[in-house]
């Protein structure tokens, strides 16, 4: 629930991490944002995350997943993005499934974020 007066560096931060995120794409939507911060999680907690994972913990349809994963990743002929932040590799144990991990790039974006939520 939302108090009279929500904490205004709370507010601040928040604001000058999708100011960062807007640097990248003006008209970018929250799921693209969400499936970096999704990865950036699974990696922080030394899990394994797959787009299949994107798709149900955003809630994202199968091509929307996959877009987003190249946007943040290599990129794509036919779309924005190759922002180089994530990996897309081949799951080991399943080479129908794509892998996603941090990029050295990637992790400092996210270490910006974070510190300037503190």
């Amino acid at each position: 629930m939302l108090s009279a007066n929500p904490d205004a560096t709370a507010l601040s931060s928040l604001i000058s991490a999708l100011r960062r995120f807007n640097q990248y794409d003006g008209k970018m939507q929250v799921s693209t944002i969400l499936t970096l911060l999704e990865i950036a999680h699974a990696e922080a907690k030394h899990e394994d995350i797959s787009v299949q994972d994107i798709e149900k913990n955003v809630g994202l349809q199968s091509g929307t997943a996959s877009r987003n994963v190249y946007y943040w990743g290599e990129g794509h002929k036919d779309m924005r993005g190759g922002h180089e932040m994530i990996h897309v590799g081949f799951d080991p144990s399943d080479r129908r499934k794509r892998s996603l991990r941090m990029t050295n790039k990637g992790k400092a974006f996210i270490n910006e974020l974070v510190r300037g939520a503190h």
